[in-house]
C-alpha cells in the first residue's frame, strides 16, 4: 500500500475511533489526513468503500499477529495461546478503544461481512496448520483425546469466538485462554 493511502487510512480510524461511523464524514476524514475532500475521492469512492479497505488492512494486521506467533519456536500451547490472543487483541482493539466500539462493530459486520468471513477461514487454517505441525514434530500427541487434528483446530476456534462472546470477554481474554490452553497441554501430552 502506498504511504499517501495509509496515511488516509490510519487518519480515518481515528476519525472512525472518535465519532463513530455513522457521524464521520468524508470532509472529517479529509480534514484529518490534511488534504481536500476532492483528492480523498481519488483513493476512495465513498466512506463505505474506505470503511471496506480500512477493515482489510486492519484484519490483515490481526492475521500477521497470529502468524508471528505461530512461527515462533515457543512450545506448541504457549505458540497457539499467543497467537490467538494476539489475533483477538489486534482484531478487537478499535472496538475496545473507542466509545463507538459497537457501532463500529456493527459497521464491520454490515459493511465487510466477506472480509471477516476471509479472515475468520484464515485464522482456522493457521490454526489447524498449527495443530498438524505440532502432531508431525510429536509436540502434541491426540490420541487420548479420540480427535483428529482438523477437529482439534475446529475446537479452538469456536473456543475462541466463544471467549470474544463471553461476558467480561477482552478483560478476561488471557484467563480464560490460559485455562483452555492448560486443558489442552494436559489432554494432548505425547505418552
Amino acid at each position: 500500500m502506498d504511504e499517501k493511502k495509509q496515511h488516509i487510512m490510519t487518519a480515518a480510524a481515528d476519525v472512525f475511533s472518535r465519532y463513530g461511523f455513522k457521524k464521520t464524514s468524508m470532509q472529517d476524514i479529509a480534514d484529518a489526513a490534511v488534504m481536500s475532500r476532492a483528492a480523498l475521492y481519488l483513493y476512495f469512492r465513498n466512506k463505505d468503500d474506505l470503511f471496506r479497505s480500512l477493515m482489510t488492512w486492519h484484519h490483515g494486521d490481526a492475521l500477521m499477529a497470529a502468524e508471528s506467533a505461530f512461527s515462533s519456536n515457543r512450545p506448541f500451547i504457549l505458540r497457539m495461546e499467543n497467537a490467538l490472543t494476539n489475533f483477538t487483541m489486534t482484531i478487537m482493539a478499535p472496538v475496545k478503544a473507542s466509545p463507538h466500539g459497537l457501532e463500529l462493530f456493527e459497521a464491520n459486520m454490515f459493511l465487510a461481512s466477506d472480509i471477516n468471513a476471509a479472515t475468520s477461514l484464515r485464522l482456522r487454517e493457521l490454526i489447524e496448520d498449527a495443530v498438524k505441525g505440532a502432531i508431525s514434530e510429536d509436540e502434541i500427541s491426540l490420541s487420548a483425546t479420540g480427535l483428529s487434528a482438523e477437529a482439534l483446530a475446529d475446537l479452538l476456534y469456536v473456543c475462541l469466538d466463544g471467549i470474544k462472546k463471553a461476558p467480561n470477554g477482552l478483560e478476561k481474554l488471557d484467563q480464560r485462554l490460559a485455562a483452555l490452553m492448560r486443558l489442552i497441554d494436559t489432554s494432548t501430552r505425547p505418552s
